[in-house]
C-alpha cells in the first residue's frame, strides 16, 4: 500500500478575484508572486476588491500575491486589470512569492514594504515565511513561501 504524496499545487489553494490599479507612475510588467495591498482609500464595498502596490498607507491591509496566470501582463500607468491573487490563510498556504535576496528554508520571515511589490526580509510588516532555500544573490525572482498574511508566522 502506497501513501499519498502531496506536492506543490496539488492541494486546493485559496484565491480571490480583484481589480489591480497601476499607481506606479509608469507602465509595468506584472509578475506572479508580486505582493499587493487593498486600496484602503476606498470607502465603499469596492475596497474589498481593489488592490495596489504596497504603500505606507495600506501596509496593514495586505491582500495577497499575484497568481502565475497573470505573470507578464503589461499594465499602463493609471490603468486597471482584473486579476486573481493568492490570499493569506489562517494556517498559511504555500505559494510562489517574488523576492530579491538569498533566503534559508523555513527561517526567513518575509515582509511587505512601502513602494515595492517584492517581499523583503526584516522590513516592516511580516506576511510570509520561506519554505525553500534560495541562493539568488540580489537577482529578483520567485520562491515558495507559506503565506500567512498579517499575523505572527512563527507561532
Amino acid at each position: 500500500m502506497s501513501g499519498n504524496q502531496i506536492t506543490y499545487n496539488s492541494e486546493k489553494i485559496a484565491k480571490k478575484k480583484v481589480v489591480f490599479t497601476n499607481d506606479t507612475g509608469s507602465s509595468l510588467v506584472l509578475r506572479g508572486g508580486y505582493a499587493l495591498c487593498y486600496d484602503h482609500s476606498q470607502t465603499t464595498i469596492a475596497q474589498a476588491y481593489k488592490v495596489l502596490r504596497p504603500a505606507t498607507a495600506n501596509l496593514q491591509y495586505f491582500a495577497g500575491v499575484v497568481t502565475e496566470e497573470y505573470d507578464g501582463k503589461v499594465v499602463a500607468n493609471g490603468a486597471t486589470l482584473n486579476i486573481e491573487i493568492y490570499i493569506p490563510t489562517k494556517y498559511g498556504q504555500v505559494v510562489p512569492v517574488w523576492i530579491s535576496e538569498d533566503h534559508s528554508a523555513n527561517v526567513a520571515l518575509l515582509d511587505i514594504t512601502d513602494g515595492t511589490f517584492v517581499l523583503l526580509e526584516g522590513s516592516t510588516v511580516t506576511v510570509a515565511k520561506t519554505v525553500g532555500e534560495d541562493n539568488r544573490g540580489t537577482t529578483n525572482g520567485v520562491t515558495l513561501a507559506r503565506l500567512y498574511g498579517i499575523s505572527d508566522p512563527v507561532a
